[in-house]
């Protein structure tokens, strides 16, 4: 079954799998926000909290369909592969990827880097935040049939190579019953061009 595919049928039977807002990194700049793997909108709705206008994207059609009926005129949404924006260059001050990165090969993580970098207005920001291998639930994501492939901070700062790293960091919390919750988040800045 092709990962779009799994993807629509987690999101058929757990249409508000995770509730609340995410938390994402102000980086003091407005205007077009794209959320990348918009999911169920946790993060669509943090930005449009933070005053962005926000289009959501991701490739599952049920996820969207759901956002698009949750959020209503408050964002835009469309199906699409974070390896093929349907947007013109330039066209996002802020994009944030959201534990989507993660379920990228290496080959499809360089292509969405280069679909960001694309997107992006010179200046612009994005933010990641994926699993490590360390994280409390790696071992049961990975016997699933949804694809996980881990992250380092090392990784994500050579595949956002060219960018500026504004911050690249490993977060591990304990939980109440001791185990760990492990990521990698980074927010990069794109150059603005300079003659």
């Amino acid at each position: 079954m092709r990962q779009d595919e799994l993807w629509d049928g987690f999101y058929s039977t757990r249409p508000r799998a995770w509730r609340g807002n995410a938390r994402v990194p102000d980086p003091g700049v407005r205007g077009e926000a794209l959320d990348l793997g918009c999911g169920n909108g946790k993060t669509t709705s943090t930005l449009v909290d933070m005053g962005f206008s926000v289009t959501g994207v991701d490739f599952s059609s049920v996820a969207v369909a759901s956002c698009s009926e949750r959020f209503g005129d408050t964002a835009r949404f469309a199906t699409a592969s974070a390896t093929d924006l349907p947007f013109g260059d330039g066209t996002f001050s802020y994009v944030t990827c959201v534990h989507i990165l993660e379920h990228l090969s290496d080959d499809e993580l360089g292509a969405a880097v280069g679909e960001i970098r694309r997107v992006l207005v010179p200046g612009g920001y994005v933010f990641t935040r994926t699993f490590t291998d360390s994280d409390l639930r790696s071992d049961s994501r990975s016997r699933g049939d949804i694809r996980y492939v881990y992250r380092t901070v090392e990784g994500m700062v050579r595949a956002f190579a060219g960018f500026e790293t504004v911050s690249a960091e490993l977060v591990e919390e304990t939980t109440r019953f001791g185990a760990v919750r492990s990521r990698v988040e980074c927010l990069f800045r794109l150059p603005v061009a300079t003659l």
